[in-house]
Order: C-alpha cells, then structure tokens, then sequence
C-alpha cells in the first residue's frame, strides 16, 4: 500500500463519520453477489469501523464537515465466467479554500485508500468484494489512529 500520509490531517479530530454506498454498478453487484446489497456493505463497513474506535453518525447527526466515507462498487458484467470489479473507499467533506475561505466545495475527496481493480471467478465476487472493502476501511482506521491516537494504537 503506498502511504499517503500528505492525507492523514483531514482525519484529524473527526466527530464521527456517516458511512454512504454509491450506486455505482449497484445492479451488477445484485446480480454477481445477490448478498451484498447497499446496506449490507454499509453495515459492514460500518462495524469494522465501531471495532476500530470510530463513532458512527446518522443521518440526523451534523457534525462539522460533514465527514462521510464514502463506499463505491463498480461490477462489469460476467464474460467467460469472470467477472471485474473495483472497490473505491474514499473521504468526503465540505472544505474551504485557504487563500479565499468564501470559497466553500460541497464535498471534496481528501482522502482515498488504494483501491484495486480484480478479476474473479464469476461464484467469487461476493467473497473479493468484501475482502478489498475490508482492506481498504482498515487503511482508513489505520490513517484515522495514527492522527487521533497517540503513537497510532
């Protein structure tokens, strides 16, 4: 994983963050894995997270910047019984610009985890999806501890 610690201060004494699922490839990720709908990827992710210390926030919570990890899946279609797929975890929030901080962005990325792109066996999406989703949230707990919590532990 390359280490993006340029990244890290926009983690910085976060209240909490919203988790949201992007509809991208939604339905091909229905049909290749039937059993990882939306909210089950975000509940997912969102346990993982609770198990790494962070506090989960709802959609009645409005916490300074908005902070949001965001979660896409994008699945091609199945060709010869393989199936490509990519997951993208990144970190959204509303930010200003320095130099003129009138200027406000509705959401701007300010981090993002090393995402893959893999190919699987058609029967196997469900199971790779998971796995590089869970990889991707431990590099954001990794990078959310080592600025939040003494000595990153």
């Amino acid at each position: 994983m390359a280490d993006r610690i340029e990244d890290r201060p926009s983690l910085k004494d976060l209240d909490g963050v919203c988790v949201a699922v992007e509809d991208a490839g939604a339905d091909g990720l229905l049909q290749a894995a039937p059993l990882l709908s939306r909210d089950i990827l975000r509940g997912l992710v969102e346990a993982q997270l609770r198990a790494g210390g962070l506090k989960i926030l709802g959609t009645g919570d409005f916490p300074t910047g908005d902070p949001h990890l965001r979660v896409t899946v994008s699945v091609a279609d199945e060709r010869g019984g393989l199936v490509a797929c990519a997951v993208q975890v990144d970190f959204v929030q509303i930010v200003f610009l320095r130099r003129n901080p009138a200027v406000t962005f509705n959401r701007a990325q300010t981090w993002k985890a090393d995402a893959q792109l893999v190919v699987a066996a058609a029967g196997q999406v469900g199971g790779v999806v998971r796995l590089e989703l869970q990889q991707q949230v431990e590099q954001f707990i990794a990078d959310y501890r080592a600025v939040n919590v003494e000595g990153g532990r």
